[in-house]
């Protein structure tokens, strides 16, 4: 059943991100001269906020007139949301996850809590299990964690320069898909103003997304969007991602019908803005039904929360070769 059930999350997770084109969905872009050094979740030292070099990067709608057409407005809110993307990379933080499976009145039959640590290694987030119903893992249960980390680990490391041609190959096809997914989003739907609002600190637009029945998409499975309703908060300022709402509003199939979500799931997203640098994911709520394969429907509701964001700095460096530094050996700065 848990397994049912996080399946029933992974696939509200793709339609909630198909309606708001969110860009944590891309694979990360990674450097074409060799692999980043591990992160160690280190957080940096303190840093004024804005005053990275990396984070000096142009506002990319910074140039543009304003405007009040929410169909552009949300096309540039893309754009953006890209670019905090890139920003996240930079940081560390904790997800905690609970899950609960209830029954067709609504109670809840059991719920499930697990917390991770999420990092950064060779270009990939990694969420490591730290907690279970709020409690430290067992022994065992961190050692098993451990050597999963560490097997993800060495097959980074040791990947020869083919598979990682290939690996960075397939990442550079999956962001353009990515992107021209972007593009059949805005398409999909007729934005319509719904008012201003104040959100997380944040004057915003209040967007309605409502599904056009003459869209044709030209990407896999953007067929769905058809079937999401929604309703978006974007800040004025720099056209950042605040929240968004969306309801299924019709039977989602995938698979070949092995898998579907029912008619009135509906699903948020929220995010908060991160030492004056970034707007980032803060929580995910999903509510509704579905059926995989054969099996009866389960109701789920499940909610993540990402918190304590920290800048990391890695204590590792890699050298061409892919030959790792001990710190004792790495060059220090000068007194």
């Amino acid at each position: 059943m848990r397994k049912r059930i996080a399946e029933i999350g992974c696939a509200a997770l793709i339609a909630v991100f198909c309606l708001t084109a969110h860009a944590w969905q891309e694979s990360p872009a990674v450097g074409a001269s060799q692999p980043k050094a591990q992160s160690t979740s280190t957080p940096a030292a303190p840093q004024t906020p804005g005053t990275d070099p990396d984070d000096a990067a142009e506002d990319p709608t910074a140039k543009l007139p304003p405007t009040t057409d929410p169909k552009e407005i949300v096309r540039r809110a893309t754009e953006v949301d890209h670019h905090n993307f890139e920003r996240a990379q930079k940081y560390t933080c904790v997800q905690r996850q609970v899950v609960k499976v209830l029954d067709k009145q609504g109670n809840v039959k059991s719920t499930e809590i697990k917390t991770y640590d999420v990092n950064y290694y060779f270009g990939e987030f990694y969420p490591k299990l730290i907690q279970m119903d709020d409690k430290p893992l067992s022994e065992k249960e961190q050692k098993k964690e451990d050597e999963k980390l560490e097997k993800f680990l060495d097959k980074r490391r040791n990947e020869s320069e083919e598979e990682r041609q290939k690996r960075l190959a397939k990442e550079k096809k999956e962001r353009e898909e990515s992107r021209a997914f972007v593009r059949d989003v805005v398409n999909a739907y007729d934005f319509r103003m719904a008012g201003d609002d104040k959100v997380s600190g944040a004057d915003t637009w209040v967007i309605e997304a409502i599904p056009r029945a003459d869209f044709k998409p030209t990407q896999p499975h953007a067929d769905i969007l058809k079937k999401i309703k929604g309703r978006i908060w974007i800040e004025k300022k720099n056209y950042n991602w605040v929240k968004v709402e969306a309801e299924a509003t019709d039977t989602i199939s995938f698979g070949l019908f092995l898998f579907r979500i029912h008619p009135g799931s509906r699903f948020v997203l929220e995010t908060a803005h991160i030492n004056n640098e970034f707007w980032a994911l803060q929580r995910l709520y999903i509510n509704g039904s579905a059926r995989i394969a054969l099996l009866k429907n389960e109701i789920a509701e499940q909610e993540d929360v990402f918190s304590n964001y920290k800048k990391f700095s890695s204590t590792v460096t890699i050298l061409p070769g892919l030959k790792e530094v001990p710190p004792e050996q790495q060059a220090q700065p000068p007194k």
